[in-house]
């Protein structure tokens, strides 16, 4: 009996994902980060607007689906972050981004196909994870030789430093959500917008619409210049901007 429990109990650690968010730390990280917040009320309002939408059958599928990412998925698509360099905040409010993007288009899945497993709750292994990621946020759209997607260095040192991640999540119509994290103060913002035929992107925040940020890509680099607005200070923090040239990684 005990070999059997120390199995067992052997399994449940190879298993579970490592430093999972506990629930006093996802309150506090709601409480104290902007974006994160903006990420949890961006996934609530989805959810919300799924309940309504969907039919009881495929609702309750959802239900399935969603707790078993508050289990583990959601631990695993931000330690997949953290390897790539991100702080635990950053990691975690991408996460819930990512889940709040896709969750419509598993729910239409689930009621289309009635299959649970169009997108599991987390990866099966390292490899399906790395794969999934590559998948999801570096499928390449191209316009005169640029390459959009992908992750972006702030070129300038020390407390000015920060990424910037760009996603395609339409291809047809080359919406891009950017998200940018600076370093001094702590900060992520993420916006959505569409890019030109002249490959510039003018992107607003949601909640301070006088705030824009203009992105213009070349090949492997992308300029951001930001308007001088103060309400950049409560988004970000004092005297902090999202400026500068950022180099393709």
């Amino acid at each position: 009996m005990k070999k059997i429990f120390s199995a067992l109990a052997l399994l449940i650690l190879i298993s579970a994902p490592a430093f999972a968010l506990s629930d006093a730390e996802y309150l506090k990280m709601k409480k104290n980060n902007q974006s994160f917040a903006r990420a949890d009320r961006k996934l609530t309002n989805v959810w919300n607007k799924l309940k309504k939408s969907l039919p009881e059958y495929a609702f309750e599928e959802l239900q399935k689906n969603q707790r078993e990412w508050l289990k583990s998925g959601r631990d695993y698509a931000a330690n997949a972050y953290i390897k790539e360099g991100y702080s635990r905040t950053e990691a975690y409010t991408f996460a819930t981004n990512d889940r709040a993007n896709k969750l419509p288009d598993i729910a239409a899945q689930i009621e289309n196909e009635n299959d649970v497993q169009t997108e599991p709750g987390f990866p099966l292994d390292e490899d399906d994870r790395r794969g999934e990621i590559e998948e999801n946020r570096f499928q390449n759209s191209e316009s005169d030789g640029i390459v959009y997607e992908g992750n972006y260095t702030r070129r300038t040192a020390g407390s000015r430093g920060g990424f910037m991640t760009v996603l395609i999540v339409d291809k047809n119509s080359n919406e891009a959500e950017v998200t940018i994290s600076i370093k001094n103060p702590e900060a992520t913002w993420t916006a959505r917008g569409w890019i030109n035929e002249d490959n510039s992107l003018e992107l607003f925040d949601s909640n301070y619409s006088s705030c824009q940020a203009n992105l213009t890509f070349s090949k492997n680099r992308v300029r951001i210049e930001t308007s001088p607005e103060d309400d950049w200070d409560e988004i970000l923090g004092e005297g902090s901007r999202l400026d500068g040239v950022y180099d393709k990684n």
